[in-house]
C-alpha cells in the first residue's frame, strides 16, 4: 500500500513536472511569438513608409517624364521648323537671290527718284522766289497799312470813321474820317469828312494775326535776301507799341515764320544763321537796348538806374559797296542755330513762359523763349516817360534788327537778308503833348526824326535811274540807321522794301494828331520806288 502510494505520489511528482516543463515550454514559445508578432508588425510600418516613399518617387517620375515628354515635343517642332526652313531656303535661293536683286534696284529707283524730288524741290523754290519778288514789286516797294485801335476801358466820344470798301475781296483800303463840327466865321456849322486811301486799312476789331497776314509775304522775302523796314508809325497812345510787341505782333509773329521757313528750306539744303540786335534812337543817340541801359545818361531818370559805367560808344557804319550797316559795341544775340549752353545769352530780364504753347521743336522753343526775354529786356530799358497824351509815352523810337545769314551747299548760293522791324516815338504836336525841359526836348528831336524820314522817302522817289539825287539820310540818325532798308539802292545792286503802319487814335480830341498821321501817310503812299533787288 505505502508502495503504491509511493508509485502514486512519484507518478504525481512526474507529471507534475512534466506539466511545469510543458508550462515553462509554452512560456517561451509564448514570448517568442509575441516577439515574431512585434518584429513582423515593425517589418509591416518599414515596408508601409517604403511603399508611401515609392509612391512620392513614381508621382515625381511621372511628372518629370511628362515634363520631359513636352519638351520632347517642343523641340521636335521646332526641329521640323528648322528644317522646313532649311528646305524652304534650299528649294528657293535662286528666288530669293532674284527678289533681292529686285529690292535692291527698287532702292536705287527711290533714291533717284528722291534726288530728283529735291532737285524740283529747289527749282520750286527758286520759282516761287521770283514770283514772290514780282507780286511785291507789283505792289511796291514802299506800301502803307492804316489801322485803328479799339476803345479803351473809360474812353468816350470816338471820332466817326467809315470804311467803304469793308468787305471787299481784295481787302478794305479807304477809310473816311469825319472831322470834329467846327463853326464858320458866319456861325454856320461846318461839318468836313475827308477820305485817305492806302494799299491796307485795318479798322478797331481787327487782331494783330490779321494785319500780319498781310505782312506775310514782306517778311518772308528777307529769307529771300531782300533788306526790309517796317515802320510802326502814329501818335503817343495810338498801339504802335501793342502792334509791334504784343501778343501776335509783328515782332513775335515774324520770329515764328522765319523759324518755319528756316525748317522748310533746312529740308532743300539751305542753312541759316539769325542774329538780333535791338538799338533806341533817343535825342539823336544810339542807345543799346540789350546792353546796360542804367548807364546811358547821368541825368535822365531810369528805371532802377545803376551809375558808375561809362556809356558805349556807337557809331552807324554803311559798307561802300554791299551797303550793309553795322553798329559800334552793339550786342548781337545768335537766335539760330541755338547755341549748346544758353545760360551765356546776354538779357536775363525774366519772362513768364507758358507751358501749355510748348508744342514746337526745342530749338524753336528756344528760340521763341529767346526773342520774349530780349523784348522783356528792351521794353525794360527803353525810355518812357508821361505826357498829356499817353501816361506811358516812348520817348525815342526802337529798331529791332533781324539779319538772316543763308547758304546751300549743293547750289552754292548764299543770301543775306535784313528786317528792321521798328517801333517809332509818338508823333504829336508839342502844345497837344504839353511837355516842358527834358520832355520838350524829346518832342523836338521825335517830331525832327520824323520829319526827316518823310523826307527821306520823298528823295528816294524822286532819285532818279542814275542815283544823282541827293537822300538826306544823314538829317538824322533814325534815317542814317535804315539807310539800307528804306527802298533805296545800295551801289551793289541790292535794294530794300519798306512797309509802314500808321496807327491811329479813335478818339474825337485826337482828330489833329491822326489828322497829321493820315496826311504823312497819304505822302508815304505816293511814293513810287523801282523794283527791289536781292543780293
Amino acid at each position: 500500500m505505502d508502495e503504491m502510494k509511493l508509485k502514486h505520489d512519484a507518478g504525481v511528482a512526474k507529471l507534475q513536472a512534466e506539466i511545469e516543463s510543458l508550462r515553462k515550454s509554452d512560456e517561451g514559445r509564448a514570448a517568442e511569438s509575441a516577439s515574431q508578432v512585434q518584429a513582423l508588425r515593425d517589418g509591416i510600418t518599414a515596408l508601409e513608409h517604403e511603399l508611401e516613399a515609392g509612391k512620392a518617387t513614381m508621382t515625381s517620375l511621372r511628372t518629370q517624364i511628362s515634363t520631359t515628354a513636352s519638351q520632347a515635343a517642343a523641340l521636335e517642332a521646332e526641329k521640323a521648323a528648322l528644317v522646313s526652313k532649311t528646305h524652304f531656303l534650299e528649294g528657293n535661293q535662286e528666288a530669293q537671290s532674284h527678289e533681292f536683286t529686285t529690292m535692291s534696284e527698287q532702292l536705287a529707283a527711290a533714291v533717284a527718284a528722291r534726288e530728283a524730288t529735291i532737285a524740283e524741290l529747289r527749282r520750286e523754290e527758286t520759282v516761287r522766289r521770283k514770283l514772290n519778288a514780282q507780286i511785291l514789286e507789283l505792289r511796291g516797294n514802299i506800301r502803307v497799312f492804316a489801322r485803328t485801335r479799339p476803345l479803351l476801358a473809360g474812353e468816350e466820344e470816338p471820332a466817326k470813321v467809315e470804311y467803304p470798301d469793308a468787305g471787299a475781296l481784295d481787302g478794305n483800303k479807304e477809310l473816311v474820317v469825319h472831322a470834329p463840327t467846327t463853326l464858320s466865321a458866319t456861325g454856320k456849322e461846318r461839318n468836313e469828312k475827308h477820305t485817305y486811301g492806302f494799299d491796307r486799312v485795318f479798322g478797331p476789331e481787327t487782331a494783330n494775326t490779321t494785319v500780319f497776314e498781310d505782312c506775310r509775304e514782306l517778311v518772308q522775302s528777307i529769307v529771300d535776301g531782300y533788306n526790309v523796314s517796317i515802320l510802326s508809325y502814329g501818335q503817343t497812345g495810338s498801339g504802335k507799341t501793342f502792334g509791334m510787341s504784343g501778343d501776335n505782333g509783328i515782332i513775335p509773329s515774324s520770329i515764328a515764320l522765319l523759324l518755319s521757313e528756316i525748317q522748310r528750306l533746312r529740308e532743300k539744303g539751305w542753312e541759316y544763321v539769325v542774329e538780333a540786335s535791338f538799338v533806341e534812337v533817343y535825342n539823336e543817340m544810339l542807345n543799346d537796348l540789350l546792353g546796360d541801359a542804367k548807364t546811358w545818361d547821368q541825368d535822365e531818370e531810369l528805371n532802377g538806374s545803376v551809375r558808375g559805367k561809362k556809356k558805349e560808344r556807337h557809331e552807324i557804319h554803311h559798307d561802300a559797296l554791299t551797303g550793309k550797316t553795322t553798329v559800334t559795341n552793339l550786342t548781337a544775340v545768335t537766335l539760330w542755330p541755338p547755341p549748346s549752353d544758353d545760360a551765356s545769352w546776354p538779357p536775363a530780364a525774366p519772362v513768364a513762359t507758358d507751358s501749355s504753347a510748348a508744342t514746337t521743336s526745342p530749338e524753336t522753343t528756344y528760340t521763341e523763349s529767346a526773342v520774349a526775354r530780349l523784348l522783356a529786356t528792351a521794353a525794360k530799358n527803353r525810355h518812357v516817360a508821361a505826357t498829356n497824351s499817353n501816361a506811358r509815352s516812348s520817348r525815342s523810337h526802337s529798331a529791332f534788327m533781324l539779319t538772316l545769314k543763308g547758304s546751300c551747299a549743293v547750289t552754292g548760293e548764299a543770301s543775306e537778308g535784313v528786317l528792321n522791324l521798328v517801333d517809332l516815338a509818338g508823333s504829336e504836336r508839342l502844345k497837344a503833348s504839353g511837355a516842358e525841359g527834358g520832355r520838350m526836348k524829346e518832342t523836338q528831336a521825335i517830331n525832327k526824326s520824323l520829319s526827316s524820314l518823310g523826307d527821306v522817302i520823298a528823295a528816294l522817289a524822286g532819285k532818279g535811274p542814275g542815283g544823282e539825287s541827293h537822300v538826306p539820310y544823314r538829317n538824322s540818325k533814325l534815317t542814317y540807321l535804315l539807310q539800307s532798308s528804306l527802298g533805296g539802292t545800295a551801289p551793289n545792286g541790292k535794294s530794300s522794301r519798306t512797309l509802314m503802319l500808321l496807327h491811329l487814335s479813335p478818339l474825337k480830341e485826337h482828330w489833329q494828331e491822326s489828322r497829321g498821321s493820315l496826311l504823312f501817310g497819304s505822302k508815304v503812299h505816293g511814293t513810287h520806288i523801282g523794283a527791289a533787288k536781292k543780293k
